[in-house]
């Protein structure tokens, strides 16, 4: 059975995918914040649950993403909440040194902003789906099993996300000259 001490070992170091994950969620900074710890939350509360050996990042990010189906159902119910300010919210302390502070930071690591553009117009499965297998390298099997949908789903939602990114990119590589010109 797994203590505080494992907890520690295996599920702090992912807290900064999480809170990037949460953040392109949520689209708000107070909120992923509140998501995360909510994730973090839970996974101690059920860490005797997990199995040492397995990938801990995707099991993290299946209870991130379970919580915010159940927030987003409860908001359909209960209506909008009043923010907290923002002084009185933990920030996470994340193992890498880059600091989050609003979803279009995300983004702003991209130097041009039609991809940045591109990317934001993507619907959100997709864009989750992109952001867990490209960004975070978790394999297919992995991101179909964090976001509750069958392998072939998540093949889908990727294609479908990277075809879209590549219709709207096309003309602006080639004018940029990462792809050839139009004879």
């Amino acid at each position: 059975m797994a203590d505080t001490k494992d907890f520690e070992a295996l599920a702090l170091p992912h807290l900064t995918p999480i809170y990037r994950a949460a953040l392109g969620l949520c689209g708000n900074e107070a909120q992923a914040e509140d998501l995360a710890q909510t994730t973090f939350l839970k996974a101690l509360e059920r860490f005797e649950t997990f199995r040492v050996g397995t990938n801990c990042k995707a099991w993290l990010m299946r209870i991130l993403h379970n919580t915010w189906i159940d927030r987003l159902r409860h908001r359909k119910v209960a209506g909008p909440t009043v923010p907290v300010a923002e002084g009185l919210l933990a920030r996470p302390d994340g193992p890498e040194e880059t600091a989050w502070t609003n979803p279009d930071d995300l983004l702003e690591n991209f130097s041009d902003q039609q991809v940045i553009r591109a990317l934001s117009e993507l619907p959100a499965e997709q864009r989750l789906t992109l952001y867990l297998a490209d960004v975070e390298e978790l394999a297919q099997e992995q991101v179909a099993e964090v976001m509750g949908v069958a392998v072939g789903t998540v093949k889908s939602r990727a294609s479908r996300a990277r075809t879209a990114l590549r219709e709207r990119l096309g003309e602006h590589a080639r004018a940029i000259g990462l792809a050839g010109r139009r004879p």
